[in-house]
């Protein structure tokens, strides 16, 4: 198999990743201070989804802690997309609360009146007389750098970002046809965690730990006879991201509950479906026979898992060196009957559950490395995902913004 896998590696950097890494120092406070200047500042962050603002007005507010800021992120009347610094230019007071969401063609300040419209211009100033020279065209709201890739919002908050969305993207952009648009959430948790970002990150990004995690949630539902200790089939290093397809178990054994629900839906987590019909060229780019997800890790802080009838969203929201944000959101189709539905919820407890497994042992890794009594970790050719992680990492720490 390790000869197999070998043909199927497609790397933008001739040199294989560095499988010695001193992870400790990685996670440590100082590094994480580069981190919060060279990369969070810089990159290309996901934040929204286009189908939560399908309508003039529509809004959505998103915190963050690196970079620090609260951000309005808007579609307006001419239905484009924007974002702004979620602050009040006269006074500095919020405009709509943290976390909150609805539609709004005007955006009044609590404090003092001051009225904006959803393309950021200011619209009204209060006893407007009393200001000796304002000029509203100078005081709208503050733009954040905002784009859309399939569906997807993503935003910058360098002042004058170095690459448009596409061409960070890179390589990963082309390929997904209506891939992403064609599917609605059906959930959304929310997860804190006292261990650093990368560690989260890394968690998702590797198919070794699913046979022991996972043994008792989705035990059987990769590798199988032919492939026992789950390698990848397909592997793709990018200048900074990571995509690669996780082997399906060809006779994984479905649960009864499995069996009942996906009898009247489509199949998702855990069984699989063999038929590529209907995929864009992007997912399961290798036509890899015994399929059941690909995985991408859009540098720095987001994993998706693309099923053939289904999605799932990682975002790891850096708070501090030890501590994490983690939004778990998952996708699937439209369901035409009640009987899909059923099977979609299936889908998302166990979904919910393999998560959870994913993030129960991260405190207790990062409390261990943290210690600094371990300076190295050795990683196995099916961990080159973080091996690459770190090599983009790195790369980005060693230019000054």
């Amino acid at each position: 198999m390790a000869a197999v896998l070998e043909t199927k590696i497609q790397a933008a950097h001739a040199a294989p990743p560095n499988l010695v890494l001193p992870l400790a120092e990685y996670i440590s406070p100082a590094s994480f201070e580069l981190e919060r200047e060279r990369i969070f500042s810089r990159a290309w962050l996901l934040a929204a989804h286009a189908s939560d603002l399908s309508a003039p007005g529509d809004y959505v507010e998103r915190s963050f802690d690196v970079p620090k800021a609260s951000v309005l992120i808007v579609r307006g009347t001419d239905g484009r997309i924007r974002a702004f610094h979620n602050i009040c230019r006269h006074r500095g007071n919020r405009l709509v609360d943290v976390g909150s969401t609805g539609n709004k063609r005007r955006f009044s300040c609590s404090f003092h009146g001051w009225t904006w419209s959803c393309e950021g211009a200011l619209k009204g100033v209060t006893d407007e007389g009393q200001f000796s020279g304002i000029d509203k065209d100078e005081l709208g709201l503050l733009p954040v750098h905002c784009e859309e890739w399939n569906g997807l919002v993503f935003l910058n908050f360098a002042r004058f970002p170095e690459e448009t969305l596409e061409e960070w993207l890179g390589e990963l952009a082309p390929g997904y046809g209506d891939y992403f648009q064609s599917q609605q959430r059906l959930s959304s948790h929310r997860f804190e965690i006292e261990a650093n970002w990368n560690l989260a990150v890394n968690a998702f990004t590797e198919g070794y730990h699913t046979m022991f995690i996972h043994r008792n949630t989705a035990g059987d539902y990769q590798g199988g006879a032919s492939n026992p200790q789950r390698h990848r089939p397909f592997m793709q290093f990018m200048r900074r991201h990571t995509r690669y397809s996780a082997p399906a178990n060809p006779d994984h054994r479905l649960a009864p509950s499995e069996a009942i629900a996906y009898r009247f839906g489509r199949k998702l987590l855990p069984a699989a479906c063999f038929d590529n019909d209907g995929l864009p060229p992007a997912v399961n780019p290798s036509r890899a026979e015994h399929w059941l997800f690909d995985v991408i890790e859009l540098f720095p802080n987001v994993v998706m898992l693309l099923g053939q009838h289904y999605r799932i969203e990682l975002r790891f929201l850096p708070v501090s060196a030890s501590r994490t944000v983690v939004i778990n959101e998952t996708f699937v189709y439209q369901p035409d009957n009640l009987a899909e539905r059923a099977s979609q919820e299936l889908f998302r407890i166990r979904e919910k559950e393999v998560v959870r497994e994913d993030l129960s042992l991260l405190e207790a890794q990062h409390a261990a490395l943290a210690t600094g009594v371990m300076e190295h970790v050795v990683l196995s050719r099916q961990e080159m995902a973080l091996a690459h992680h770190f090599r983009v990492r790195q790369a980005m720490l060693e230019v000054s913004p």
